[in-house]
């Protein structure tokens, strides 16, 4: 993929997910100071590790990120205006990721440039196309960022403190902070998977405001149901999660290659490349590989879930429904992702040349 296509709604998609990255990250800074204030040492640690953890990570992203896009070249000769004013210098670079505000930043930047190309945005109903060069980086760190945040942070936060709060529903110790941030850190995760999944896997379809919609709503359903099974699968067999997790990474690994059909052990890291995304399945392949993941991911979530459900007779009503809100959100989301793939992407993709290509920004420095 070369080229993004932006639209009059990423306006507002890009201030959200600003103003959601800095929510998730302050609510689990509270949530951490709660459980020290109510003496829960072990869960202040681990909540602290890992939030501190993806700020350090997320630092060092956001400078390498920056200053290797400040290097880039544009695709034309001449210099175009640069929508990181700022990241020219490397000094101001390396200084705000150090204070934590660069992945946030980025996706003001990215705000603020559609804000200023509203009218053309509004007004280009196949969107605007921006092509390989400083602007496409920008989009494309932007989400690589919010990535690394929702895998580093929003997801263990969003596991620990439904955990937490699943354990401490008998003691009435639930405090407010805990019932916003976690949410939050839902929200976020559900932003960064629908954001890397329209990124990565329709990047050839022209798609609408109601096309993302239906994706974000079958992702919600289908991580609402994979968080529920976890959480009370671990309430229950606390030292068997590791054989799950171990368990689904290999049966991933080894079905995914026998899906790629070769025999050739230098191809390993080819496919390596593939399962990460950086080179392209095939059509049918990619077709078989996502009927499987989901497969995979919905027996992993009903098993889990059936094991505490049956094998476990106390707190009865709270198991029910858990088990009814597992099978509701993995099936319901599954349906909805069937139904957009049915319904909203069975037109061309945008390399077919009988549709008509988008304008192309070209920016240009002001004098």
């Amino acid at each position: 993929m070369a080229e993004v296509r932006l639209k009059w709604f990423h306006t507002f998609l890009f201030l959200f997910q600003a103003i959601l990255t800095i929510a998730d990250t302050s609510t689990d800074i509270m949530t951490c100071l709660t459980y020290r204030a109510n003496d829960d040492q072990q869960w202040f640690a681990v909540s602290l590790g890992v939030t501190l953890l993806t700020l350090i990570v997320l630092c060092i992203w956001s400078v390498i990120a920056s200053t290797s896009r400040t290097w880039t070249k544009d695709d034309a000769d001449d210099e175009t205006g640069n929508p990181d004013v700022i990241f020219r210098s490397t000094t101001i670079n390396v200084a705000l990721a150090c204070l934590c505000v660069g992945p946030p930043l980025h996706s003001v930047q990215l705000f603020i440039f559609c804000a200023c190309r509203f009218k053309e945005l509004w007004n280009s109903p196949d969107g605007l196309r921006i092509e390989k060069g400083r602007l496409y980086y920008l989009y494309v760190h932007t989400l690589n960022l919010k990535m690394v945040e929702g895998l580093l942070e929003s997801a263990p936060q969003l596991m620990i403190q439904v955990y937490v709060m699943v354990m401490q529903r008998e003691e009435a110790k639930i405090e407010l902070i805990q019932m916003i941030s976690a949410p939050v850190s839902f929200l976020a995760l559900v932003w960064m998977s629908t954001s890397m999944e329209v990124l990565r896997e329709f990047e050839k379809y022209n798609l609408t405001f109601l096309h993302n919609v239906i994706i974000f709503l079958g992702n919600a359903g289908m991580i609402a149901a994979r968080t529920l099974a976890i959480v009370f699968f671990t309430l229950y067999f606390p030292w068997r999660l590791p054989y799950v997790i171990g368990l689904h990474c290999l049966v991933m690994v080894a079905t995914g290659f026998l899906l790629w059909r070769s025999n050739r052990k230098q191809d390993i890291s080819y496919y390596l490349k593939k399962l990460r995304g950086t080179a392209p399945f095939g059509a049918a392949l990619q077709t078989l590989s996502t009927i499987f993941w989901h497969a995979l991911f919905t027996a992993e979530n009903i098993v889990m879930i059936s094991v505490c459900f049956f094998l476990h007779d106390e707190n009865k009503w709270i198991n029910t429904s858990a088990f009814a809100a597992v099978l509701i959100g993995n099936i319901g989301g599954i349906l909805i992702k069937w139904l957009s793939w049915c319904c909203c992407f069975s037109g061309q993709p945008q390399g077919d040349e009988s549709i008509r290509r988008p304008t192309t920004i070209i920016l240009r420095p002001t004098n």
